[in-house]
């Protein structure tokens, strides 16, 4: 008898969900997904890192941005943003060639 309660019991068990575990789920894929980005951040940064140790262009372009660095020969203009709307884009005039009179067919 306890062996037919053993078997009816276990298969209802399997199928029905502990909501703890279905919330353990859910934060057990929410963490592989910020593992994914970290990972896909810190290889970014790893090739970030390798480019500032050999490319001289890489360095330069980080002390532009970073520092402001300019060349001695160089001059740097700063523009604040328009606080106005950008005005809008007319379509442009029609492309006119130079015909030559008498080379057109009537």
């Amino acid at each position: 008898m306890v062996v037919a309660i053993a078997i009816g019991y276990l298969p209802s068990s399997v199928l029905r969900r502990d909501p703890r575990t279905v919330k353990l789920h859910q934060q057990l894929d929410a963490l592989d997904a910020d593992a994914a980005k970290l990972t896909a951040e810190s290889t970014r940064l790893h090739h970030e890192i390798e480019a500032l140790r050999t490319d001289v262009g890489a360095i330069e372009d980080r002390a532009r941005a970073d520092l402001g660095l300019v060349y001695p020969d160089e001059v740097v203009i700063h523009l604040e943003p328009s606080r106005l709307p950008a005005p809008a884009i007319a379509a442009p005039a029609p492309l006119a060639l130079p015909v030559e009179p008498g080379s057109l067919a009537p």
